[in-house]
């Protein structure tokens, strides 16, 4: 990948989710009546979430690339969490919730109730629900992974600006609005200077010694 292909992936990724975040509806405690009239939006947002999940963890790995300390290994362990039980969440009480109301929507308003109870009870179990065990070990995975993110780029030699904006990244956890989209943003902006940084690095490196041409793989920024 190019380094103008990679800084896109890392800036556009993060941003695109952000601003899909921005349909999530609001929900509450009576999912049924929460959602229902929100259907549409509901299952457009989590099928997104189901696509872009991977995709952000790539691009963890990718701004990560070339910091090797104990913070960033915690890091990258922390999103292995992050990938499986934050997926598997989102996939079953984000897409699940919205298939299931869908199809209670198209049935006679008699028969609707009974549907509404099994969706409630399907968003209160306590291995897939809001909080649950999928819920909980996802979110501390993106939490421990971004916190952890910054204190390695902090010890690589990263400025303040770029250990906040990734510490901040952690918002996104809490994914909807505003918080998740908030922390979204703090993860491009943070990608933005730390490829900077990087390319400075890279043309002070080639200009000390014209036929290197590249900063050596282990430079973090």
């Amino acid at each position: 990948m190019t380094a103008v292909l990679r800084r896109l992936f890392l800036v556009a990724t993060p941003l695109a989710l952000a601003v899909a975040l921005w349909w999530h509806p609001a929900g509450g405690s009576d999912i049924y009546e929460d959602v229902r009239g929100d259907v549409g939006a509901w299952l457009f947002v989590h099928t997104t979430f189901l696509f872009f999940t991977p995709l952000l963890g790539i691009a963890t790995y990718m701004l990560l690339r070339g910091v090797e300390s104990s913070a960033a290994t915690v890091s990258r362990v922390a999103l292995v969490f992050f990938l499986v039980f934050y997926t598997a969440y989102e996939v079953t009480v984000g897409i699940g919730t919205a298939i299931l109301v869908d199809y209670a929507n198209g049935l006679p308003a008699a028969d609707q109730a009974a549907v509404a109870g099994a969706i409630q009870d399907y968003n209160e179990n306590w291995i897939v629900s809001d909080p649950s065990v999928s819920f909980v070990l996802g979110g501390l995975g993106w939490i421990v992974a971004m916190l952890a993110a910054a204190v390695a780029f902090r010890r690589a030699g990263a400025g303040w600006p770029v250990t906040v904006l990734v510490g901040f990244a952690a918002l996104f956890a809490i994914h909807p609005p505003p918080v998740g989209p908030v922390g979204l943003a703090c993860f491009a902006a943070a990608a933005v200077l730390i490829e900077r940084a990087r390319a400075r690095r890279a043309k002070a490196v080639a200009a000390s010694t014209p036929h290197a041409g590249v900063a050596p793989a282990g430079t973090a920024l």
